[in-house]
């Protein structure tokens, strides 16, 4: 009994949770919900780049093999079937062949056709190599290990890029979101002036001046929305493609534009504490030098001899009808080294070893100017930074002074102490204001990522 009550309870968790999954399922396929640093991290992986990038990594993976293999013992089998529509014919001196198995009429000085051919022949063999030595084949397999570690540099710095397109994608969404909801709130402010106004009109306490003046302001609002909503559709494709989604996948951000720049701002950034050679371009410049020492090292093992070892293991048959696989087949094998060994050149090897020692020498010099482009490019983005919080913090009291005005003018005309015209002028203002203020948190938001790549915490 109690086996049987433990056996329903555990069927009915099963089907309750089985349900739970495809509700989740459900609702996480329907729309998606991210914090910016949730879609950093989702773009991270399934960015249609990132994906591109770890093919490489994975192609680069199979490269170190395929070099290993090149050093291990090869097989090969091969075979061929020959019918001789025409059987070669050669031509001997009558001399050489007895007189009485002499064709008829031969004679002396003649030339006699004989065939040392059937018309039918086959063969197959098994062959066997094994590299001895070969210079280039362990300097090779250093170097798949640092085209390995090359493929991975660049892979962090695809991540690092797409990191960087997808914050600022959302930060993009969620500004172009911040100014419909202010122009939104604009629109119902200027649609109950409108409604007030026009009754005021109606009893004759304003004039139909004020009146056109608010319509006016109700349509500009009107089509301020409407341009903003298309940027905001445009914003999000821009970030439904950032991110490696469907065009059609709906996304919710749940972070605020103006809480994000407000803890940004807080964040003050500091120069000090980042270190250029931990930065992803240095990695990559000094991958670079060590992959250009290592062609070095390979044009230099041209100069060393080859080695290798062979067996092979053959078959032959012979004969005039089609089917010789009755007949005897002749066996062969053949086992030895073979080794090669570079004498002259005429001075090739040499000048293509000091093209790549060149090469070599560019690539640490391209290595010392990294480290010093990434201390400038860190340098300025530090001040960038604080730029944008200076401009950030000017655009916030320049926000609040502006609907002060705005405010009090609007009361005023409420009461009839100021026309629609004063009250239009001051609404710009403020709505100028409000977009500045946003611009402005963008720009903080932007810049902070922009330091974050420069100083390699992104």
């Amino acid at each position: 009994m109690i086996l049987k009550q433990l056996s329903k309870l555990a069927l009915w968790s099963i089907i309750i949770l089985w349900g739970m999954g495809n509700s989740a399922f459900a609702v996480t396929n329907d729309t998606l919900y991210f914090s910016v640093d949730e879609a950093m991290d989702y773009a991270a992986v399934h960015a249609y780049q990132k994906i591109s990038s770890d093919y490489d990594v994975a192609s680069a993976r199979k490269k170190i093999w395929e070099t290993i293999a090149s050093g291990l013992p090869q097989v090969d089998f091969s075979t061929q079937y020959n019918h001789s529509i025409d059987v070669p014919v050669s031509l001997l001196p009558a001399e050489i062949i007895p007189e009485d198995m002499r064709p008829p009429g031969v004679e002396s000085g003649d030339k006699v056709p004989v065939s040392f051919s059937t018309a039918y022949d086959g063969n197959y063999s098994f062959s066997v190599s094994q590299m001895i030595f070969n210079g280039s084949y362990f300097v090779g397999l250093q170097a798949t290990q640092v085209f390995l570690d090359l493929t991975r540099h660049q892979a962090t710095k695809t991540e690092i890029e797409i990191r960087d397109a997808a914050a600022k994608a959302c930060f993009l969404v969620l500004s172009a979101r911040e100014n419909l909801r202010a122009f939104e709130e604009n629109l119902e402010v200027n649609k109950s002036l409108l409604k007030e106004t026009e009754a005021l009109f109606k009893n004759g306490f304003r004039e139909s001046l004020d009146v056109s003046q608010l319509k006016l302001m109700v349509r500009e609002a009107e089509k301020q929305i409407i341009a903003v909503k298309r940027n905001k559709e445009v914003a999000m494709a821009v970030l439904r493609f950032t991110l490696g989604l469907e065009e059609n996948q709906p996304v919710v951000l749940t972070n605020e534009v103006l809480s994000l720049s407000g803890e940004a701002v807080s964040g003050k950034a500091k120069e000090n504490g980042w270190s250029p050679e931990d930065h992803i371009d240095y990695k990559i410049a000094q991958t670079d030098v060590e992959s250009q020492k290592l062609q070095l090292k390979n044009l230099r093992a041209g100069y060393l001899p080859k080695v290798n070892a062979f067996y092979t293991y053959q078959k032959t048959g012979y004969g005039d009808e089609w089917n010789i696989f009755g007949d005897e087949w002749y066996k062969a094998q053949f086992v030895g080294l073979s080794v090669s060994v570079p004498i002259f050149s005429s001075g090739m090897r040499h000048a293509q070893a000091q093209q790549q020692k060149l090469a070599w020498q560019k690539s640490k010099n391209v290595r010392n100017q990294t480290i010093q482009n990434i201390k400038t490019t860190g340098l300025t983005a530090l001040t960038d930074y604080n730029s944008a919080i200076d401009q950030y913090e000017i655009a916030v009291e320049s926000k609040e002074l502006a609907k002060d005005i705005y405010d009090k003018t609007r009361t005023k005309f409420i009461n009839g102490m100021s026309g629609s015209f004063e009250l239009t002028q001051q609404q710009g203002q403020y709505i100028q204001a409000q977009i500045s203020h946003i611009q402005a948190a963008l720009a903080v938001l932007n810049s902070r990522i922009d330091y974050m790549k420069a100083t390699g915490k992104l």
